[in-house]
């Protein structure tokens, strides 16, 4: 069959009538993201939007888009994306986001305004943000549709990317009766309460919807923030979308760590609050992740809280299982996927798709992991509160490793006096964010997690969370840090919890170099006070 046969209707129309630039042309978007040919997009930077990238890479600068060698679209707009885990610059294999009405109103690729191409940089499978999108949706919870293409910037081959709508006013068309409510962007480590900017929507004070929900989670009475709650979230809906970030292990999403989510103020409700998932690119990740636990983030402690939905919280998980059934039910999507994604892989070189079947055999190997997992937790008793003794101290185990960026070796071992030690060490030269982490339920309380660590050539990275080695608690921020070289320093950190919750206790390293030790039997949590 001629190649040209595979083309959605929107490109053979283009192509038949010869245009320089198509504009308005709507796409078959569900076939070109359920099974259509992976398409090939170049893109060419106007002259000067290399340096202008280079310097400024959050803002938009005219490029143009061939598609398949053979469909232009011009005056587009583009940009760099990618947060602290997946952002690389131009001149490495960045993320884009491309706008393709900004500088001409109505244009549509796919009849998309606005879409997404993600590098991958912590996914190596490309699949797991298809598959968390599978999920969600099939669940009947909104999320972006997902694909892949082939991306060449400037003539410079950078690779398969997986190619994702934008979560914009053309998707609330899709998903909502009422598409004109506010739309917000959860940014980075930000819970509800701090959410001001509105990518759509121009209702009311910007953030005031949302810090009506974060009040109501806050109340004091249980009947008061109960009542509260219902008025402004749905409840049901954001019950399933809390069990299946959990449930995928998504603990780079909001449920866990308050990262990575779209937050939808609904007119046809009445105003109540839809939660949306974001950044799926590392799921599965950890078969093991816990589903019970008490969350931090407000609402979802919040909701947790309430006996009657925590019952339901449960029964929903029930009712999901089948959907993770990793035989019956994920491996044959995304055995289907992945058969169509190898050749073009494979056009890329051997190399690289030897590779990527390497990452996609250890991803199946982690949802068969996962669907055992998740079937003991589903009927696992309630979790304990942690228990502290009468010093108010408790001592902390089940440390779990984990590497955000970089390579890093994260060992268990025994010190020169016997004592127990978690290091971590980096790998090779470059920058490494790595950790050992352990979540504990927490009633609500001031506390104070302490021990002590020793450094061994550290040479620190710094951003907004902290630097060097330390301890912390998972979204919160770090200001002490252990010598570069020197004896066992005493480290720790204070937090306060408003209501019950479950509490992800950090120990760290953010380093180019060196390694840190963690004396295991000093990590302890002290309770301060309490209500």
């Amino acid at each position: 069959m001629n190649a040209r046969a595979f083309l959605p209707v929107f490109l053979i129309i283009v192509l038949l009538s010869g245009p320089e630039r198509c504009t308005a042309a709507e796409g078959d978007a569900d076939a070109f993201f359920d099974g259509g040919r992976i398409p090939n997009i170049e893109i060419r930077l106007a002259e000067g939007a290399a340096d202008q990238l280079r310097d400024d890479p959050r803002s938009y600068v005219p490029c143009t888009l061939l598609i398949d060698a053979d469909t232009v679209f011009e005056e587009v707009a583009i940009k760099l994306k990618g947060s602290a885990g997946s952002f690389q610059g131009l001149d490495e294999k960045p993320g884009f986001t491309i706008n393709m009405d900004r500088f001409h109103p109505g244009a549509r690729l796919h009849g998309l305004d606005k879409f997404h191409l993600n590098n991958a940089a912590q996914d190596p499978t490309l699949l797991a943000e298809w598959l968390g999108a599978h999920l969600f949706s099939s669940a009947g919870i909104p999320a972006a549709r997902v694909t892949h293409a082939r991306v060449l910037l400037d003539d410079r081959d950078l690779g398969i990317y997986v190619f994702k709508e934008a979560i914009d006013r053309d998707f609330l068309e899709r998903h909502f009766d009422d598409p004109s409510g506010n739309l917000y962007d959860g940014g980075t480590a930000v819970d509800l309460d701090e959410l001001v900017e509105r990518d759509e929507g121009k209702r009311g004070v910007p953030g005031a919807d949302l810090k009506r929900l974060a009040a109501a989670c806050r109340a004091e009475d249980p009947a008061e923030r109960q009542a509260g709650i219902e008025t402004c979230l749905d409840v049901p809906d954001f019950l399933s979308f809390m069990a299946l970030e959990l449930m995928t292990g998504h603990w780079d999403g909001y449920t866990t760590a308050h990262n990575n989510y779209r937050v939808y103020v609904d007119p046809a409700s009445g105003g109540q609050i839809r939660f949306l998932p974001h950044g799926m690119d590392q799921i599965f990740g950890d078969p093991g992740a816990p589903i019970l636990e008490i969350p931090p983030t407000i609402v979802a402690a919040a909701v947790m809280a309430v006996p009657e939905w925590r019952r339901a919280f449960r029964d929903r998980i029930r009712d999901l299982l089948p959907r993770f059934d990793a035989e019956g039910a994920i491996l044959p999507h995304l055995d289907r996927v992945a058969e169509r994604l190898r050749p073009v892989v494979g056009a890329t070189g051997t190399e690289a798709l030897e590779a990527w079947e390497g990452a996609v055999g250890e991803f199946r190997d982690r949802i068969v992991a996962r669907d055992a997992q998740l079937r003991a937790q589903a009927e696992a008793p309630e979790p304990e509160p942690i228990q502290f003794d009468g010093a108010r101290r408790a001592g902390l185990a089940g440390w779990s490793p984990r590497i955000d960026s970089g390579e890093a070796i994260l060992e268990e071992t025994a010190g020169d006096d016997g004592r127990s030690v978690l290091r971590i060490a980096v790998a090779a030269a470059s920058p490494v964010i790595a950790s050992w982490r352990v979540a504990v339920p927490l009633p609500a309380g001031r506390y104070r997690f302490e021990g002590l660590g020793f450094g061994d050539g550290i040479e620190a990275t710094e951003d907004e969370t902290g630097t060097g080695a330390g301890l912390r608690i998972s979204g919160g921020q770090r200001t002490q840090a252990v010598d570069r070289e020197g004896e066992w320093r005493p480290l720790g950190c204070e937090f306060t919890l408003e209501a019950a919750a479950t509490v992800e206790l950090v120990a760290e390293l953010r380093a180019t170099s060196g390694s840190v030790s963690f004396n295991a039997d000093s990590l302890s949590l002290r309770r301060l006070s309490q209500p």
